[in-house]
């Protein structure tokens, strides 16, 4: 092994070199002058004599500069050298640490390395401390106490001292003083030494002179979860960061330990250890079987003899899907689709199941893929539960094992990613909880797979599945009150499983099935009729009439039942699904019972349609039916008809009376457009409903919107058939619940009563709308006719070219009223004047002449030109704005809607085109 060395220490900084000031450098050109002066006799040389001392001071400046520079990048170099230094220490420390690491490791470490085995000789490593480095190289000389020998033997002290290097103890008695997690996790790591016997002490300190301190030649005392003092034997003292053992790695160590559990494989074929139960006859009474292996062989679970259900947890690629495939094959392999079924629920996609589907033995795959088609099978088990109860009372059996072979076959749920499925439909739990208590005698077996049983699967159920089994767990304290025992290690193969089954447990490897063994089953039984399925298929799409014909009716609620039946009007508007109760039913509006019905659905949901259904119904019921026009005046006039007509009809009690059915297409867009008059269309039809209920009738209507509906429009209905939406909040504004909206829904898909319905398809032409009757008006001859438009210029011209003379002079209706005062009714020209309001307002004379003794005509007048003519109070008549031929008449009977022909527009005319 190298041996951890570090490199020699920086060297220091060198001095610079001295430089002496240069006499001789001086003097000598001094004196050469003073010669040379002597010869020539020139006192100019002399000038060469007093540059010389210039020099010499310049070259001793110079000098002294370079000593300088020098300095500084010795300095510079020292510091670098010593940073480099400085940068190895750690790198040594790591490399010196993971070598004492590698001689003692830790606990983690020999888990990982698969064997957490140590000599019974070998010392506790109990914590890591600050220690003495090998690294640390010799402390140099230390000639003064400058600033460079002060940062070398830094750099030493540095190296010198190992942050954290392990701390063991020998071996045996060791006393542990402290409380809290971190003496407990200390407590765990010594106990797991072969060698050593923890004395535990939970006070704070031991008192001097306890008589026990002198039997334990170790003492450590926790005093936090970063400190803990080591008292050796010697009596020397040392303060560590401790280092424990959690449950976990306590529960591996002890596991790794035990015998047997090194013999299993990390893998196991099903049709391998099948074999070998064959021959051993291990698990050939029990069912499922055969499903794994442990230490001494082939094993089984049996939900016959063991317990009714099992409840399986582990974490995500543990293998519960493969057990549950296992358990899957293993429970038909050997019995028919008569005798055994399956059913398959995988909330996480359904892949885990596909290639099960072969089998004749599964009723059905469910997957959260069709949360919808899951939920209506889910719930169809209530209805399972009921059938078993009758056929085991038809037998006289008081459980399933009593009765003889074929009568009713074992039903197996395998139930993956439970905890998702009772998210998704809580309302579900209650159903689960009941077969779980009811499911050993009717046949009904449950293995409800989820990551975290614990927390997810409520007591009712977890007290009868007696067979827990465990994968992989997140942690340990998830699988206490589910195990008696640990699960199994964190690096435990796919399929390792600790299996618990009356209060024993054992490690199993789970066996694995191909296709191949799939197939091989599914050949054996592919001439036995499929198992079939506890629930019927999903409604149709289309439904005709005469489907319903053979079916029973919609039973009637408690509260219902208990007030007397129902008499009176029904009328068959769809087939209603009943999965709780596996039927299909004849879905039915009895008024009596419903009230006035509401179809709230968007645009291509079908209400339209249910609403010709129902009037296809109503005739076919021997009823009237009339459906009210979709323009507000139209709806109006009609509603005023029907009221008197109801009004005129025969009252006797003994009379013959034909019920009538309102049908109202988008009530919401019918009254919408009435805009102000709204009002008016709703008092009309509240007056009808009144009539119309005391003749034993009712009024449907459909509507689009509920949130675009005006206040008090839907409050008028008692009942509401939903079909699809316009969009979420219009489903719920309409009472459904959000799991319930389906925007894919087909055509006359939707909910009554609280089922899902399929509404009929209408097969006649739906019933025409009722238009009132409009009667047409001419002016009376020689009455004074005043004609409110708010265009009296237009109107004038189209009346004058078909013959009839207009004033435009409201002053011209005075004569006209001495005519009729007179008695003569030849009447002059002029009899008929149109203006526009202000002009008759401005004319009260004229106007009120007109409203006393003739009459008044609102031409396209709006509500205020009526009020201004007819007073603060007046109420018009709604009309027909797309109809230019249509008036308001205003004369003695009081004001009604007219037709007057003459204003209809000419074509051909410039003037009615552009107006």
């Amino acid at each position: 092994m190298t041996a951890l060395v570090m490199p020699p220490l920086p060297t220091p900084p060198t001095p610079p070199p001295h430089t002496p000031f240069p006499v001789i450098a001086v003097i000598a050109p001094a004196v050469g002058a003073v010669v040379i002066l002597l010869i020539t006799g020139s006192v100019f040389v002399l000038v060469f004599a007093a540059l010389t001392p210039l020099i010499a001071i310049a070259t001793t400046l110079d000098a002294r500069r370079t000593a300088r520079r020098h300095v500084r990048e010795e300095a510079a170099r020292f510091d670098r050298d010593c940073a480099a230094w400085l940068a190895r220490v750690p790198e040594l420390h790591a490399l010196e640490r993971a070598r004492a690491d590698a001689a003692r490791p830790p606990l983690h470490e020999l888990l990982r390395a698969g064997d957490p085995q140590c000599p019974a000789d070998a010392p506790v490593r109990v914590g890591v401390a600050p220690g003495p480095s090998a690294i640390a190289p010799e402390r140099p000389a230390v000639l003064d106490d400058g600033p460079v020998a002060r940062r070398l033997a830094e750099l030493v002290s540095r190296a010198s001292l190992h942050p954290a290097l392990p701390v063991a103890v020998p071996a045996g008695p060791i006393r542990i003083v402290g409380r809290g997690r971190a003496a407990d996790s200390v407590a765990r790591l010594v106990g797991l030494h072969p060698a050593c016997v923890v004395d535990r002490v939970r006070t704070a300190r031991v008192p001097h002179g306890d008589a026990g301190a002198a039997l334990v030649p170790v003492e450590l005392v926790v005093e936090s979860p970063t400190r803990m003092r080591v008292r050796l034997p010697d009596g020397v003292e040392h303060f560590v960061q401790p280092e424990g053992a959690t449950l976990r790695e306590q529960e591996l160590v002890l596991r790794r330990r035990s015998p047997g559990v090194a013999a299993l494989p990390p893998s196991v074929a099903w049709s391998t250890i099948r074999a070998e139960a064959i021959a051993g006859s291990v698990g050939s009474e029990a069912a499922p079987g055969v499903i794994g292996v442990d230490a001494a062989g082939p094993v089984g679970i049996d939900l016959l003899g063991d317990a009714p259900h099992a409840l399986v947890g582990g974490t995500t690629g543990s293998g519960k899907s493969e057990f549950l495939r296992t358990v899957a094959l293993a429970w038909v392999e050997g019995a028919s689709p008569a005798d055994r079924s399956i059913l398959l629920v995988d909330f996480k996609g359904g892949s885990a199941f596909a290639e099960l589907a072969i089998l004749p033995h599964v009723a059905g795959l469910l997957t959260d893929l069709d949360a919808v088609a899951a939920e209506r099978a889910l719930r169809s088990l209530r209805a399972e539960i009921r059938r078993r109860e009758r056929v085991l009372l038809t037998n006289g059996a008081r459980e399933i094992g009593d009765m003889p072979s074929g009568v009713l076959a074992r039903l197996l749920i395998l139930v993956d990613e439970y905890a998702v499925l009772v998210e998704s439909f809580p309302e579900l739990q209650p159903l689960i909880a009941d077969i779980a208590a009811r499911g050993r005698s009717l046949g009904m077996h449950l293995v409800l797979c989820t990551q975290r049983p614990a927390g997810v699967v409520r007591d009712a159920v977890a007290a009868n599945c007696g067979i827990r089994v465990a994968f992989r767990m997140a942690s340990t304290a998830e699988s206490k009150g589910f195990l008696p025992g640990p699960p199994p290690p964190d690096d435990s193969p796919a399929g390792r499983a600790a299996l618990a089954v009356a209060g024993r447990s054992s490690s199993v490897q789970i066996a694995t099935i191909g296709m191949s063994d799939i197939r091989a089953v599914a050949d054996r039984w592919r001439a036995a009729e499929p198992a079939p399925r506890p629930w019927l298929p999903p409604l149709p799409d289309h439904v005709r009439r005469a489907h319903t014909a053979a079916m029973e009716a919609e039973p009637e609620s408690e509260s219902e039942t208990a007030s007397g039946p129902a008499d009176g009007l029904r009328l068959t508007i769809g087939i209603v699904d009943d999965p709780d109760r596996q039927r299909r039913l004849r879905g039915e509006w009895s008024p009596q019972r419903d009230g006035a019905l509401l179809i709230v659905g968007g645009r291509g949901s079908g209400a339209e349609d249910a609403l010709a259904v129902l009037g296809e119904s109503a005739v076919a019921a021997g009823c009237d039916a009339v459906v009210l026009p979709r323009r507000p005046a139209d709806a109006v006039g009609a509603l005023l008809e029907l009221r008197e007509e109801l009004e005129s009809g025969p009252r006797a009690p003994d009379g013959p009376r034909r019920l009538l059915l309102l049908l109202i297409p988008e009530i919401d867009v019918l009254v919408a457009e009435a805009g102000d008059r709204a009002i008016d269309v709703l008092e009309a039809l509240d007056a009808a409903d009144r009539r119309i209920r005391r003749r034993g009738g009712a009024i449907a209507a459909s509507c689009s919107s509920v949130l675009r509906a005006r206040a008090g429009v839907v409050g008028r209905f008692d009942s509401v058939l939903l079909l699809r939406a316009a969009s979420l909040d219009d489903h719920r504004a309409a009472g459904g619940s959000p799991a319930g909206f389906d925007p894919s829904a087909p055509r006359g898909r939707g909910l009554w009563r609280g089922r899902a319905i399929q509404v009929l398809e209408r097969e006649q032409e739906p019933i025409a709308a009722r238009i009132p009757v409009i009667p047409v008006w001419s002016p009376p001859a020689g009455l004074p006719i005043a004609v409110v438009s708010p265009r009296p210029t237009v109107t004038a011209d189209r009346l004058r070219r078909r013959g009839i003379e207009v004033g435009s002079d409201p002053m011209v209706l005075a004569g006209v009223g001495a005519i009729v005062a007179d008695g003569l009714r030849g009447g002059p020209a002029h009899g008929v004047v149109v203006a526009d309001a202000e002009t008759w307002q401005a004319t009260w004379s004229a106007l009120a002449l007109a409203r006393r003794e003739g009459v008044v005509v609102l031409v396209d007048a709006s509500e205020s030109d009526a009020r201004a003519v007819l007073g603060a109070r007046a109420r018009i008549p709604l009309r027909d704005d797309d109809a230019p031929d249509e008036v308001i008449v205003v004369d003695s009977r009081g004001p009604f809607r007219a037709r007057w022909a003459e204003l209809e527009p000419d074509l051909g005319s410039a003037a009615d085109r552009i107006g």
